[in-house]
């Protein structure tokens, strides 16, 4: 048995090194993906009852960009709530995650490597999420995202890196080392031929 895993393109998905004019960008916060998947759409939902106001409690401005195709009703409907906006299908995600000071992976069901968090950490972005939202990532916590499971735990920890630059630089730059070392498709390729140089030397 071998086992393989997903990987990311380093060379598209790249930390921005321009200064984004977006109006409170350093309180924003970004979550990316299809959103008419249901770990999705509950994972939004709670987040804006449950963690937002406790954000914005501290950090009036702090809002969240949530990003992706078919937002479902239930989504569409939390764009009522302060701090929220939704903006659906996107021909590019990418300038919506640099405009943010923090990607916010607040999943708790689902399974599998979530493909948006190896996107965030090869762009150098500052991470909070779930145990579950990191699934199968070989990542260091609090080196190369904050790991929070409650509400409270979760708000706290994105206050304080909405508090704390360097510490979202700090973030940001070994994110984007682990998908540089082990997540870039350039080193995950040859593993797939030593697999396939296996079967063919077996058949």
């Amino acid at each position: 048995m071998a086992v393989i895993p997903n990987g990311v393109d380093t060379d598209h998905f790249v930390p921005s090194t321009e200064v984004c004019a977006k109006p409170h960008a350093e309180q924003a916060l970004v979550f990316a993906g299809k959103m008419d998947f249901r770990p999705n759409i509950d994972a939004m939902t709670w987040f804006c009852a449950d963690i937002l106001p406790r954000i914005r409690a501290e950090i009036p401005r702090a809002h969240i960009v949530i990003v992706g195709q078919k937002p479902a009703p239930r989504i569409l409907a939390l764009e009522q709530q302060p701090g929220v906006e939704v903006t659906g299908w996107v021909p590019d995600t990418r300038p919506y995650i640099a405009d943010a000071a923090v990607y916010v992976v607040p999943l708790r069901m689902g399974s599998g490597t979530r493909l948006k968090v190896l996107e965030a950490l090869a762009m150098g972005k500052a991470i909070v999420s779930t145990t579950r939202g990191v699934e199968g990532i070989e990542l260091t916590p609090d080196r190369d995202a904050v790991i929070a499971d409650t509400p409270e735990a979760f708000a706290r920890a994105v206050v304080a890196l909405l508090h704390d630059p360097e510490r979202r630089r700090a973030l940001g730059r070994a994110a984007r080392a682990l998908a540089e070392s082990k997540y870039d498709w350039r080193k995950i390729v040859p593993k797939f031929e030593q697999v396939y140089a296996v079967l063919e030397g077996g058949s």
